[in-house]
């Protein structure tokens, strides 16, 4: 949680810190102080262990009542249990989806109250801030997105292969149950 943080200070060349609450097109603010830092680091890493903890409890709020309704609804169409095992979920993810878009408008809401008392980052400062915090972020977000992609397109392959497998399998029985009886087989 503390790199999250850190990702939203950073330092200028003169090595003063600057607080960047949202972007760096956005307003960014020096901190010059050692309690203004404190303050808004404990605010900072308040709304994101909040953002993160929504985050997490997302998956079993969603998944477990998926599973639980799926498996013991007891309700006879297929269809009825698949609308009631979907439903449930995206009702509580909903109220998380809520929940965390409350939560950034009330940081969205905070942070000129917080820093009401800082002087604002000039457009030259930023300029040096975007030379300075160059990341590989985007190397490394390419080559995640390249690995997902090449999961999908295996997962696709071996579903793929599997549904010619059982087509060819089974076109085999066919075709042999057809030779013993002497019964031309359809093509």
């Amino acid at each position: 949680m503390d790199r999250a943080v850190d990702s939203q200070f950073r330092k200028d060349r003169n090595g003063r810190l600057v607080f960047i609450p949202f972007t760096l097109k956005g307003k960014c603010y020096f901190v010059d102080s050692k309690s203004d830092e404190e303050k808004l680091r404990g605010f900072v890493k308040l709304f994101r262990s909040l953002l993160t903890l929504i985050s997490w409890l997302s998956f079993p709020s969603i998944y477990i009542p998926a599973v639980i309704l799926e498996d013991f609804a007891g309700l006879t169409p297929r269809g009825h249990r698949l609308a009631i095992a979907l439903g449930v979920p995206l009702f509580f993810w909903a109220i998380l989806g809520a929940l965390a878009l409350m939560l950034w408008f009330v940081y969205k809401r905070t942070v000129p109250n917080m820093t009401a008392s800082l002087s604002e980052v000039g457009p030259e400062v930023k300029g040096q801030l975007r030379e300075i915090s160059r990341r590989p972020g985007r190397v490394a977000l390419g080559v995640s997105l390249a690995c997902l992609g090449l999961l999908i397109l295996i997962i696709v392959g071996i579903l793929g292969w599997q549904h010619a497998c059982k087509k060819s399998v089974c076109s085999a029985k066919v075709t042999s149950a057809c030779i013993g009886r002497s019964i031309s087989p359809i093509r």
